[in-house]
């Protein structure tokens, strides 16, 4: 072997000397022996003859003493002390635990000065989980530090700005402050520290739709073109309490249009044109043929997902005391979007053609996997938790497309007196 070092990459050398490693961390001493129990797993015998033992003495021993080992390294072709032989296998400096947790405690310690220097906010809202991790990240600066501290000195005030316009003013790049960079996480680290919404009223929304919560409260928007809701039959009212003339004349008109989230946020409130009942569904193609054939019908679509610009705009019919009827298909993912609804609307929100005669009617042949049935589990209120026991009972699900006509009846009798 030409390198007498190469001897020393067998196995059995490396685990004694990362356990000679792991001792020195704790203790800062290798210890007296080593039980050979800890070799039980690999070939000792490059061990043994190391240590110039015989076979017959080796199979006599439970433990090799410390000292020997020493003795070995040091007579060796390389005149290694012990400390030498563990830094090779482990490719690690001989540090103490207490003197590490000691200097990486000093190092957290100025990193937080130097992070309040720049803004004393950041130390003051962030927990000390988050400074840690972002001390941890090792930085090659903290720019971002200094980017966020200006974008929290700078967010605007009574009228909305778009993420992306906001970031550009504050920092010269349209993009510094998206969720999947530093600056994006940071940004929104200390936004929530700053926010004054009730965890309560965001439990139903999910992780992408809370960011939208958190960025609108400090007036900032984030694609809120591709983030709307599908209307006909309502109107709505500004700071002033004036009518908006948009919403009034697609009313009028009976137009069903896609309103963005920013006109949304922008109405003070919103209700229906004529009465005070609104029925939302979840199913685009559902929607679109009950617009022709109920044309005074107030209505909306969720397409099949509760966004933030839905949850705005139900809260706000909400406000105005509109009862929101839902009507979706019966199977785990719209019970589970009508539970959700029921947690946040209580006795405003009433479920239209979701009941046991229409799955019966609709049933389809589709046979349900567990993960779906897995998810009725979370139902609370008592008509979706029967429904659910007939899915699983049935082990079938029922789209409205199958109870179409059945639905149309429930809903002109819901809303008769209402158009």
């Amino acid at each position: 072997m030409s390198d007498p070092k190469e001897y020393f990459k067998q196995p059995v050398f490396h685990l004694l000397g990362k356990e000679l490693l792991r001792r020195y961390w704790l203790k800062g001493a290798f210890g007296n022996s080593v039980g050979l129990s800890l070799f039980s797993k690999v070939d000792t015998d490059p061990l043994r003859s190391f240590l110039g033992l015989t076979v017959l003495s080796w199979d006599q021993k439970k433990r090799i003493q410390i000292v020997d080992l020493e003795q070995a390294f040091i007579e060796s072709i390389l005149e290694w002390s012990l400390s030498d032989f563990v830094v090779f296998i482990t490719k690690k400096p001989l540090t103490l635990k207490a003197t590490f947790e000691q200097s990486e405690a000093l190092a957290f310690e100025h990193f937080k000065a130097t992070v309040k220097a720049i803004d004393a906010s950041f130390t003051s809202l962030l927990t000390e989980r988050q400074l840690k991790e972002w001390w941890k990240k090792k930085l090659p600066n903290l720019l971002i530090f200094n980017q966020v501290s200006n974008a929290i000195k700078s967010l605007p005030k009574n009228d909305f700005l778009r993420l992306p316009v906001f970031a550009y003013k504050v920092t010269g790049l349209p993009h510094a402050f998206d969720e999947n960079n530093d600056g994006g996480v940071l940004f929104l680290q200390m936004l929530t520290a700053m926010s004054n919404q009730l965890l309560e009223n965001q439990i139903e929304l999910e992780k992408a739709e809370q960011r939208h919560g958190l960025l609108n409260e400090f007036y900032l928007l984030k694609d809120d073109i591709m983030n709307y809701a599908a209307i006909r039959g309502l109107t709505a009212r500004d700071a002033k309490n004036k009518e908006n003339k948009m919403w009034r004349q697609a009313c009028i008109e009976g137009i069903s249009w896609n309103v963005p989230l920013k006109e949304i946020l922008r109405m003070t409130t919103i209700h229906p044109y004529v009465g005070e009942k609104v029925l939302v569904v979840e199913n685009s193609g559902i929607y679109s043929i009950l617009v022709e054939l109920l044309p005074e019908l107030p209505i909306l679509c969720s397409s099949g997902q509760l966004t933030f610009a839905i949850w705005q705009l139900l809260r706000k019919l909400a406000a105005t005391g509109t009862i929101i009827h839902y009507s979706g298909d019966i199977d785990p993912e719209g019970l589970g979007m009508a539970q959700k609804l029921k947690n946040t609307f209580d006795s405003q929100l009433k479920f239209l053609g979701m009941n046991q005669q229409n799955f019966k009617l609709a049933k389809s042949d589709l046979t349900m996997s567990n993960s779906r049935l897995k998810k009725l589990d979370s139902l609370r209120d008592y008509q979706l938790v029967m429904l659910g026991k007939l899915i699983h009972k049935e082990q079938k699900v029922a789209y409205q497309e199958g109870f179409l006509q059945e639905l149309i009846k429930q809903i002109i009798c819901e809303f008769k007196d209402e158009t």
